[in-house]
């Protein structure tokens, strides 16, 4: 049986969130103090807040004077504690307040979203009233083996604990008994799909989610196994479903009180994952954190070797850009994008690094055995087409060299940018950096050019102005004489004129601009200001 539910605490709250989630700044009190419902902060609207409630400083600088005004709050109703998002520590102002107001001051990571927080603090109630705090201590949170044997010895019967997809996240090892379905389910991790199927047409599962009580199975319509009655319930947080407990009669029937002793197990087991999900959130923020930093040549502090990114080792950054029109990408997609390239990648490399900068996902790819431009375009290749059929939005690929020093990964993701950006022009999807070198000069100094007037300044412009007020083509004859290297047939050709006319034509801009096409370094010149001016023209820029 479940034990008898005995009040909340400071302390067995913080203990059912998990070691460093939660900071204790200061507890005039004690932690050993009932602790009550989570309540948000409200600078306009009315607060109801009962003695014992925790307060949450959602939007509060902690070194802001709301900050202090949260605290007096806190203690003209009694609550038990504030709770403040925090970096480095408030500022002992702060604190001092606290103290004053005989108020707890907690606070979390400033990269903890207020809303999961808020889930999980009701979470922690819900199971700390449903199974008493020695139910929840006793078990590691995120231990979801434990939870299962412990629910298993509870209610009666073999216990498998799942997610939304009918994944066995965990399953009890006492000795009961079970059947082939649970047998079948056990070996493959995963609800059979035959079974999985009937289940669906029989409706089990859309009865199991939209209700929140316990289901009970006797059999399943169709050609499958013969099965022992089970029990099964929704895991739900905050009204969203996690996943479900399911648990198999064996030789004794399951006792009326069976469902009561489910029903408060699931509730303790929706903490459970949730603080599984919160520790993996967790980590992917502080390695997202570090990735970024690695990226971007920020200070690592020993991070790259965190990451298993360390000195001689080889490494490529491959960086991949939705194409879009002129809104943003959806974040959700970004994120599919994340998960995507990063489950695609274990194909691979079982370390590759992915993380999300702006609207680009990045992938940190190790290279041991060599960083030959074609096996990574294919590799790069083979990632987009995989991850476009789900997200259904294009994507192109800029790959870039491939470095063995953690501090030359800025290097390599900047190149990966620069081939990114050059591939949009040409309409290419997938390209190595050693693909494009002449573009990515080309476009560096389009970029220079850009920035100094100077440099778009002289006999190019002249040429420009004179075709503007008298209608020649002046410009769009250079063009083609200097892009076909002076052949006048083949330049002639291109614009479908005689080469007699071509070359008068030529004569005469000679004579406007006054360009001499006989100078290499003029040539050179000219031919560079007049790409920069197509290009500029261009409507695809």
């Amino acid at each position: 049986m479940i034990p008898a539910a005995r009040p909340a605490t400071i302390s067995t709250l913080i203990a059912a969130l998990g070691g460093g989630l939660v900071d204790v700044l200061t507890a005039p009190h004690g932690l050993d103090i009932p602790a009550g419902d989570p309540v948000v902060f409200d600078r306009v609207g009315a607060l109801v807040l009962a003695p014992g409630d925790l307060l949450l400083a959602i939007g509060i600088h902690p070194g802001s004077p709301d900050a202090l005004v949260v605290i007096d709050t806190a203690r003209r109703a009694n609550a038990a504690a504030v709770i403040v998002k925090t970096e480095d520590g408030p500022p002992t102002d702060l604190v001092r307040a606290a103290d004053a107001a005989g108020v707890a001051l907690l606070a979390v990571p400033a990269t903890a979203g207020w809303g999961h927080l808020l889930t999980l603090l009701r979470t922690a109630q819900s199971a700390t009233r449903a199974g008493g705090a020695s139910t929840v201590e006793e078990l590691s949170l995120g231990d979801l083996f434990g939870l299962a044997n412990a629910v298993a010895a509870m209610v009666g019967g073999a216990t498998t604990i799942e997610d939304l997809h009918s994944n066995v996240l965990a399953y009890s090892t006492l000795e009961q008994t079970i059947d082939q379905p649970r047998r079948d389910t056990i070996l493959g991790r995963k609800v059979p799909a035959s079974w999985a199927r009937a289940l669906a047409d029989d409706g089990v599962f859309k009865a199991l989610y939209s209700k929140e009580k316990v289901v009970r199975i006797d059999d399943v319509p169709g050609p499958q196994p013969a099965i022992m009655p089970r029990l099964a319930v929704a895991i739900r947080a905050g009204g969203e479903p996690l996943g479900s407990i399911w648990v198999v009669e064996g030789d004794q029937p399951l006792a009326v009180a069976a469902e009561k002793a489910l029903l408060a197990a699931a509730q303790i087991a929706a903490l459970h994952m949730l603080q599984h999900r919160a520790r993996a959130d967790l980590e992917r923020q502080r390695r997202g954190h570090l990735l970024r930093s690695l990226l971007s040549g920020g200070p690592m502090e020993g991070g790259a070797g965190r990451l298993g990114i360390t000195a001689g080792r080889s490494f490529t950054v491959l960086a991949f850009a939705p194409v879009l029109q002129d809104e943003p990408i959806a974040e959700v997609n970004l994120e599919r994008m994340v998960g995507l390239i990063t489950l695609y990648t274990e194909v691979y490399r079982r370390n590759a690094h992915t993380v999300a900068v702006d609207d680009v996902v990045y992938v940190v790819l190790p290279t041991p055995d060599g960083a030959d431009p074609a096996r990574l375009r294919a590799v790069a290749n083979d990632l987009r087409e995989r991850t476009e059929v789900t997200v259904r939005i294009p994507i192109r690929v800029g790959i870039g060299s491939a470095v063995s020093e953690p501090r030359d990964t800025q290097g390599s993701r900047t190149e990966a940018d620069q081939v990114l950006r050059v591939i949009a022009r040409r309409g290419e999807r997938v390209a190595h950096v050693d693909d494009v070198r002449g573009h990515i000069a080309l476009r560096r100094l389009e970029d220079l050019v850009a920035e100094e007037p100077l440099l778009r300044a002289g006999r190019v412009e002249r040429l420009v102005a004179h075709d503007g007020r008298r209608g020649t083509n002046y410009v769009e004859t250079l063009c083609a004489f200097l892009d076909a290297s002076g052949d006048v047939v083949t330049a002639s050709a291109s614009l479908n004129v005689h080469p007699n006319t071509f070359r008068y034509r030529l004569g005469r801009l000679v004579v406007v601009s006054g360009i001499d096409l006989d100078d290499p370094d003029e040539r050179l010149i000219t031919h560079l200001q007049l790409r920069f001016l197509r290009e500029a023209r261009s409507p695809s820029r």
